[in-house]
């Protein structure tokens, strides 16, 4: 063991965890049109760094683009403009006429709450197998807790209600599985 000084300690090449990883700070900190190379040496997750990506976008405000390289070897990270353009009004196909409506941001919200309860419920299933309902809502309101409790609860009966519908997963005894198809 050694005692060390500031100057010391600045020098080491400390690694990061989660958000203040090194690779993370990387793409956080890339201007328009830079670009970096991430090495299969410094990528240990076993996703690819395009999930980090979508989560700095997500959360960051910016667009970037990102590909694997051709010989597997790593993945390219390049920063671009980001448009800021969002369309205002989506077209709904109905029997009569085009109908289209402005999405609110309220509506907007709702919508992105109930399409991450989705993968977060999936998640779950797929890893569960199995799973009471009321582990599963005990689960969502944990994991969205920002989020009010009274939408989560409704968002995810939806939810069920519709995977059950499309018969994606099965609703038996207070437990919900996903089906074993044959072929």
């Amino acid at each position: 063991m050694k005692k060390l000084n500031e100057e010391e300690f600045q020098n080491l090449p400390l690694k990061g965890k989660g958000r203040s990883s090194h690779v993370f700070n990387s793409i956080v900190n890339l201007k328009v049109g830079e670009a970096i190379l991430i090495e299969k040496k410094d990528w240990s997750r076993k996703a690819g760094p395009s999930t980090l990506v979508r989560y700095i976008e997500k959360n960051h405000n910016m667009r970037f683009k990102c590909a694997a390289l051709a010989e597997g070897n790593g993945w390219a990270v390049k920063r671009i403009e980001h448009s800021g353009k969002e369309l205002p009004k989506i077209k709904v196909k109905t029997d009569g006429p085009a109908v289209s409506r402005s999405i609110n941001e309220k509506d907007e919200q709702r919508l992105h709450l109930k399409s991450e309860l989705v993968v977060f419920y999936l998640g779950r299933m797929a890893f569960h197998k199995i799973e009471r309902i009321e582990e599963s809502i005990k689960a969502c309101m944990s994991h969205f807790w920002k989020q009010e409790s009274e939408l989560v609860k409704e968002l995810f009966f939806e939810i069920i209600n519709a995977l059950a519908a499309q018969g994606h997963i099965v609703i038996e005894n207070e437990k919900t599985y996903i089906p074993l198809r044959r072929t």
